[in-house]
């Protein structure tokens, strides 16, 4: 730990270069005492405020404090979602300008976007703790600049629903709602669940996912919405390519042939019938033949948060209808 290493070298210098430890006299004992008392206040307050890597599965970097955080600035729409879920919406003082879910969260102060967000605005509401995700904006040098002015910090990462529900748990574990979480959780894991079960040993239909056409940008293997098209039943066609958004080139999506084509992204519903005119001007694919192509609202797809299942539901009925 970073205090720890720092306590090392506060004390090098004087083992190094103080001979009182080797002397007999009730002085030096005295003071040998005296500085093992201070070691003890240093240890106990590193358990205080203690920052660690999380599990390699679950989330990053954390920082913990002796009570719950009752005031909370969130900088990605996700962790608002969850906090909400874990009903800490009292808790929330700041929240970013893409956050719009629940609709109460649009009272709530704004510090910015989640890769752009306002110093400024984040001081002055004297937040006790801020949450973000991996992934988004600078990543951890834009968040590095909270640990100079002793904001304590939060990185989540979920990639999988499994490693969503871990960071649910954590984040309860972090705000002392745990025992909210307990209340909630089990009912969204069913769900999934019913889904898995559903699905499973049906035909799964090959399904290209756009989130922009120009470049084509897919979700690959490790993407969120790739374990989403993977649990609902279908075969998503970047499934080989270990990115999370990669750049597909048209002559492989052809060679592909999706039996289903999908829209979301950041452009609004509005692009919808430019993006399926060009698809359907190969009418070869399967998804045009049989009109298989959808617009999926972006939040219940792209966002790790609870609205994920609601998502992965309506992914499994468009793969398997009436089933």
């Amino acid at each position: 730990m970073a205090k720890s290493q720092a306590g090392q070298d506060i004390l090098s210098p004087d083992i190094k270069t103080t001979g009182m430890f080797r002397q007999s006299s009730l002085p030096g004992r005295f003071c040998l005492i005296l500085i093992h008392g201070a070691l003890a206040v240093l240890v106990l307050l590193s358990w205080l405020v203690l920052e660690t890597k999380a599990s390699p599965e679950g989330q990053g970097r954390q920082v913990l404090s002796s009570s719950p955080p009752q005031r909370l600035v969130s900088l990605a729409p996700s962790i608002t979602e969850i906090l909400y879920f874990l009903e800490l919406g009292g808790r929330v003082v700041g929240v970013t300008s893409f956050c719009n879910f629940p609709p109460e969260v649009k009272k709530k102060p704004r510090i910015g976007t989640y890769w752009d967000f306002n110093l400024e605005a984040i001081l002055a509401l004297k937040p006790d703790l801020v949450l973000a995700m991996a992934h988004q904006g600078e990543g951890d040098s834009a968040l590095n600049v909270l640990s100079h002015w002793k904001i304590p910090y939060y990185v989540g990462h979920a990639d999988t629903l499994p490693q969503l529900f871990r960071l649910i748990e954590e984040i309860a574990r972090l705000t002392g709602t745990e025992e909210v979480a307990r209340r909630k959780l089990p009912a969204l894991e069913a769900r999934v669940r019913r889904v898995e079960a559903r699905v499973q040993g049906l035909p799964r239909p090959r399904v290209l996912m756009e989130i922009d056409r120009e470049p084509l940008i897919t979700v690959g293997r490790s993407s969120i919405q790739g374990d989403l098209i993977q649990r609902a039943g279908g075969d998503n066609i970047a499934n080989g390519i270990d990115q999370r958004y990669p750049v597909l080139n048209l002559e492989k999506v052809l060679m592909a042939m999706p039996g289903v084509i999908l829209f979301t992204g950041m452009r609004e519903a509005t692009t919808l019938p430019a993006r399926k005119k060009y698809w359907c001007t190969w009418d070869m694919l399967p998804a045009v033949k049989n009109n298989r192509l959808l617009w999926i609202e972006p939040d219940l797809v792209d966002r790790p948060g609870p609205r994920l299942v609601d998502g992965l539901e309506l992914l499994a009925d468009f793969f398997h209808p009436q089933k």
